[in-house]
C-alpha cells in the first residue's frame, strides 16, 4: 500500500461523499430496523423465538454504535481525516450486512414456502434500500451487499428444490442490477464532487492571490486595511487591547542599487520570513509598500506589542544577505508602534499614529522602535468649536 498523501480534491470529494451518506443515517437505520421487527413478526411461530429475538437485538445494538459513529461524524473537526471514517463506515456496513445475511439463515429455514417468498422479497428491498443510502460511496456499499447477499444466496441453494434454483437465480440478477446501479452513481457523484472540490481549490487560490503579495508571501495592502479595521471593530466589542507595527527598512535603497532588484527582492522575501517567526497565526503580517511592512497585533497589551517590534528589529539587524561576487548586504529598520488601550481602538487613529512613530524612528538615527499610544481623538465640544470660528 502507498503511503503517499491523498489528493486534497480527492479526499475533498470524500469527505462530501461521507456528508451524503451520514446525512439521512438515523433514518436509513430506522428504515432498517423496521423491517427487522416486520420480518420478526412475520415469522413469529414459524422460527424459534429464540433465535428471531437474538437477532432482532443484536441488530439493535448495532444499530446503536453506528448512530454514536453518525454522532462522532457530526461533531468532528471540518478538517476530517477522510480514509480513518471510511474505514470506519464501512466496517459498521460489513457488520450490518453479516447480520442481515445470518438473518437469511435464520428466516429462510421456515418451511412455509409463502414465508420464504415474501422473506426474499424484503431482503431484496433492504438491498435495495441500502444502494439509496450508500450509493454514493460504492465500496460502503459493496461491503454491506457481499456478506449479505453471499449468504443469502447460499442458504437458497442449499435447498435444493427446483423452485429455489430459480429463485436464487432471479435474486443474483435482481442484486447484480443494483450492484451496477450503485456503481454508476458512485461514478456519477464521484465525478462532481471532485469537479466541485477543484473549482473550491481554484476560487481559494485566486482568493489568496488576491490578498497576499506574490513576492514576499504576505498579506497585500488592501487585505491589510480590511483586516485593521476587523481587528479595531472587535477590540472595541470585546473591550481588549490592540496594536499595530510599521516597518521602513533602512539602506534598503543600497541592496538594489548595487546588488540589482534580484537583490533587493530576496531582501524582501527574507524580512518576509522573519515576521512570519516572529508573529502569532492571529496576527496579520503585511507588505503595504516597497520596502514597508506592517503587522496588526490583536488582542495585544502595550509591553507586548513593544517586545514585538524590539525582536523584529534584532532580527533584521541581524539578518545578513550573501549575494553574487562575494557581496554582502545588511539592512536595518525603524519601527513605528501604535498602542490602543481596551476598547479605545480606532483604525485611522492607529494609522496616523504608527506612520508618525515610524517616521519618527527614522528621524532619531533609524535603528530603532517608536512606541505611542493611539486613543482615538475625541470629538470637539460646543465650546472648542465655536472658538475655532472666532476671528483671531
Amino acid at each position: 500500500m502507498s503511503d503517499s498523501p491523498p489528493d486534497p480534491a480527492h479526499c475533498a470529494a470524500d469527505i462530501e461523499r461521507l456528508r451524503l451518506v451520514y446525512g439521512n443515517f438515523p433514518l436509513m437505520l430506522a428504515g432498517s430496523n423496521t423491517a427487522g421487527c416486520v420480518l420478526v413478526a412475520l415469522l413469529y411461530g414459524e422460527v424459534s423465538l429464540a433465535k428471531l429475538f437474538a437477532w432482532l437485538f443484536v441488530v439493535f445494538a448495532a444499530s446503536v454504535m453506528r448512530l454514536l459513529d453518525w454522532r462522532a461524524f457530526q461533531r468532528a473537526p471540518a478538517q476530517r481525516d477522510a480514509r480513518a471514517w471510511i474505514r470506519r463506515l464501512q466496517f459498521g456496513t460489513s457488520v450490518s450486512g453479516l447480520l442481515w445475511g445470518i438473518g437469511g439463515i435464520v428466516f429462510l429455514a421456515s418451511d412455509d414456502l409463502s414465508h420464504q417468498l415474501f422473506t426474499v422479497l424484503v431482503f431484496s428491498g433492504v438491498a435495495a434500500g441500502a444502494m439509496t443510502s450508500y450509493g454514493v460511496m460504492w465500496r460502503a456499499y459493496m461491503t454491506f451487499l457481499i456478506p449479505f447477499e453471499a449468504l443469502v444466496e447460499l442458504r437458497l441453494l442449499f435447498e435444493r428444490t427446483p423452485l429455489h434454483y430459480p429463485l436464487a437465480l432471479v435474486n443474483a440478477l435482481f442484486v447484480s442490477v443494483v450492484m451496477y446501479s450503485a456503481f454508476k452513481t458512485d461514478r456519477t457523484v464521484g465525478s462532481a464532487l471532485e469537479i466541485t472540490a477543484e473549482n473550491a481549490k481554484l476560487t481559494r487560490a485566486l482568493q489568496y492571490q488576491a490578498t497576499h503579495d506574490s513576492l514576499v508571501d504576505l498579506v497585500n495592502h488592501r487585505e491589510f486595511n480590511t483586516r485593521l479595521v476587523d481587528v479595531a471593530e472587535r477590540a472595541v466589542t470585546a473591550h481588549e487591547p490592540c496594536a499595530l507595527i510599521f516597518i521602513d527598512l533602512d539602506r534598503f535603497k543600497e541592496v538594489n542599487d548595487q546588488g540589482g532588484h534580484a537583490a533587493g527582492d530576496e531582501a524582501l522575501r527574507r524580512v518576509g520570513l522573519i515576521l512570519k517567526e516572529h508573529v502569532r497565526s492571529s496576527d496579520t503580517a503585511a507588505r503595504i509598500g516597497g520596502d514597508e511592512f506592517a503587522v496588526v497585533l490583536p488582542g495585544c497589551p502595550r509591553e507586548r506589542a513593544e517586545g514585538v517590534a524590539q525582536s523584529v528589529l534584532r532580527a533584521i539587524q541581524e539578518f545578513v544577505l550573501h549575494w553574487e561576487g562575494g557581496h554582502y548586504f545588511r539592512v536595518g529598520a525603524s519601527i513605528g508602534v501604535a498602542c490602543a488601550a481596551a476598547g479605545k481602538a480606532d483604525a485611522a487613529a492607529l494609522l496616523r499614529v504608527a506612520d508618525a512613530a515610524c517616521y519618527a524612528a527614522k528621524n532619531a538615527g533609524r535603528g530603532r522602535v517608536e512606541v505611542r499610544s493611539a486613543d482615538p481623538r475625541p470629538e470637539p465640544s460646543p465650546f472648542e468649536l465655536e472658538a475655532l470660528r472666532r476671528p483671531i
